[in-house]
This record gives C-alpha cells, sequence and structure tokens, in this order.
C-alpha cells in the first residue's frame, strides 16, 4: 500500500501511530483542545493577524517560507512574542513530491537557515502533498511533518460569513487542526467571531506542538 493511499482520511490514525506522531493531521481527541494554524507568510498582513491574536490571547502555529523570512527577518521576534509557533513551509513553496531527496534536502536546509523553529523542527509540506519518498526524507532528517484536518477555504475566495460558518463548533471536534492563510482579508474578518464560538462551546485554542503534546 502506497503513502498515497495510506494518506486517505480513513487510514490517517493509522499512518500517524506508524511514524511515531511525526506524520500529523490531528490531535487526540482528549481534552477539548482545537490548533490554528496559517501558511504562506510572512504577509503584509501579518502585523495585523499577530496583533487582533494577542488582543484575544491566543497563540498559533506559523508555517512560513524561508525565502520571504529571508528578506523579513525582523518578522521572527514579532511571530514569537505572542507565543506563538513558528514553522517551516518549505524555502520557495515548491511542492516537495515535485523534489528528489537530494533536492528535498536543499530546499529544507535552506528553510532552516532562514526560519527559527525554537519549538523544534517542523514542517508543512507545500500544498499538502506528500508522497512516500519526501516523507521518509523529512522524517529522517528530524521533522515533524505537520498537515490539518480542516480546511477552511480561505484561500478558494470564501467570504468571511463563510469561513465563519466552515468553522462553526459544530463542524469543528476536538483535536481539529484548522488551516487559515496569512494575508486573506476575509479570514482576518472572521476569526474574532470563529475564536469566539469555539471558546464559547468550550475550547482552548492551542499551538498545532502543544495540541499533540503528552
Amino acid at each position: 500500500m502506497t503513502l498515497r493511499s495510506l494518506a486517505k482520511q480513513a487510514a490517517r490514525p493509522v499512518l500517524q501511530r506508524a511514524t511515531g506522531g511525526r506524520l500529523i493531521w490531528r490531535g487526540p481527541s482528549e481534552p477539548r483542545r482545537v490548533a490554528l494554524t496559517f501558511d504562506d507568510g510572512p504577509h503584509s498582513l501579518t502585523t495585523e493577524t499577530l496583533e487582533l491574536l494577542g488582543r484575544l490571547g491566543v497563540a498559533a502555529t506559523f508555517f512560513v517560507m524561508g525565502s520571504w523570512m529571508e528578506r523579513e527577518p525582523e518578522r521572527v521576534g514579532e511571530y514569537l512574542r505572542g507565543g506563538h509557533q513558528l514553522a517551516g513551509h518549505g524555502y520557495n513553496h515548491v511542492r516537495f513530491t515535485e523534489l528528489g531527496p537530494r533536492a528535498l534536502r536543499r530546499e529544507l536546509a535552506s528553510m532552516a537557515r532562514a526560519v527559527p523553529m525554537p519549538h523544534g523542527q517542523w514542517v508543512r509540506p507545500p500544498h499538502g502533498t506528500i508522497g512516500p519518498v519526501d516523507v521518509s526524507t523529512q522524517l529522517a532528517l528530524g521533522y515533524v511533518v505537520a498537515l490539518w484536518s480542516l480546511d477552511s477555504l480561505d484561500h478558494d475566495g470564501l467570504t468571511a460569513d463563510a469561513l465563519v460558518e466552515r468553522c462553526r463548533p459544530a463542524a469543528v471536534s476536538p483535536g481539529e487542526v484548522i488551516l487559515f492563510h496569512e494575508g486573506e482579508a476575509a479570514t482576518l474578518a472572521a476569526l474574532p467571531t470563529i475564536i469566539a464560538r469555539l471558546q464559547d462551546d468550550g475550547y482552548e485554542l492551542v499551538t498545532m506542538a502543544d495540541l499533540v503534546a503528552t
């Protein structure tokens, strides 16, 4: 059975356990916690996003691109001061499945030089695409490969109201990893309501590292 077929929804828990919890789609079903994650930073809306999360007292995980962090190294402190988890999203946002092992190692090395990761070596493959060779390479290099269980679809042009509906408490379960993207104005507008409703429903919002910590 290939990694692609195992990665189907029903087989994800099996694969997550088989990799020692280092290929992750979601966290445990107890306690009642959810992780908010953001891809594709840094962006012009980064500061506004971080300020919003700060006002709401919420920590999240940000998967940022190495090439963009190199251009804005001052962003590192901005992310980390808010208690957020900083992780990698590749260097050039190329699909890891399109790279051989040697090229992928170079991609990850460039990313790691640009993205300090004090919470451990975490990476989210661009576009969420995975295959047996690239995942094996990432795991061999000591990375936690972080995916998601609920896609907000904010990158598909949904309105703020549609995002609120898609991320409503009834659509979320404990251990959920929710995917958002930096730079989406609708996401920024929807977050206060999404967060308030999840908290009112008894959810604690944490980083992905905290979500899976035992």
